[in-house]
């Protein structure tokens, strides 16, 4: 049998932060989740050797297109755009479409389906998987994060920022949902966490800021 390629990082991250099995619901505020897309999908480009990151601030390495026509998009915006060069103005600029897009192209990879509320229209579209054939790579992302941090596995570097970017955007009580196992499940991710290269870290870094921001906002308006 053959090995499927791996999902794009921000792929992965929407089937940990959407419950695309059950409900078709996302396990967190829309908002929360978009910044933390937003930061998979500049990590993307770093991964690609198109972005380089010095502490909040980003610099395109190279032009030069990459296949993914989403990360190609991203990368265009950043070249067009030059004087913006922080992460948060990045993460807020994405972020506004940043779960419509990874949506789409998980759809164009044939892993889900979006279903529209029939009576009520203005409420967000569900995403669930497409069908029985691709439920196991859907359902998957998650309960590999939770299974390497129950077991303690050796991470890969994306899983590494996959668990840094779930982290940063409030997802971890959901991936250790049993208490029993949360504190060692919780300290062995720390030190995951600890081992993510200086890039990938300044970005998950400034997506859990944004992310506190946002909730803060939410917070001060809605009380």
């Amino acid at each position: 049998m053959t090995s499927r390629p791996p999902l794009p990082l921000a792929d992965d991250l929407f089937l940990v932060a959407w419950d695309v099995t059950i409900s078709g619901q996302p396990r967190l505020h829309p908002h929360s989740i978009g910044l933390a897309l937003s930061g998979a999908l500049l990590a993307e480009l770093v991964f690609a050797g198109r972005l380089a990151v010095r502490e909040e601030r980003l610099t395109v390495t190279s032009p030069a297109p990459v296949p993914d026509p989403l990360a190609a998009s991203v990368l265009a915006e950043l070249v067009a755009h030059p004087q913006h060069t922080t992460i948060p103005t990045w993460l807020a600029y994405l972020e506004t479409q940043a779960v419509t897009k990874v949506a789409d192209r998980l759809i164009a990879a044939g892993l889900l389906v979006r279903e529209q509320p029939r009576l009520l229209r203005h409420r967000p579209s569900r995403y669930k998987y497409a069908d029985r054939t691709v439920y196991g790579r859907a359902a998957w992302p998650p309960e590999r994060l939770r299974g390497s941090l129950l077991a303690h596995r050796p991470v890969a570097e994306q899983d590494m920022m996959l668990l840094a970017l779930a982290d940063g955007c409030g997802l971890t009580p959901t991936l250790l949902n049993d208490p029993a196992v949360r504190r060692t499940a919780e300290e062995y991710l720390a030190a995951v966490l600890r081992a993510l290269p200086a890039p990938l870290t300044a970005i998950a870094r400034q997506v859990r800021s944004s992310v506190g921001d946002a909730v803060l906002t939410y917070r001060t308006h809605r009380f």
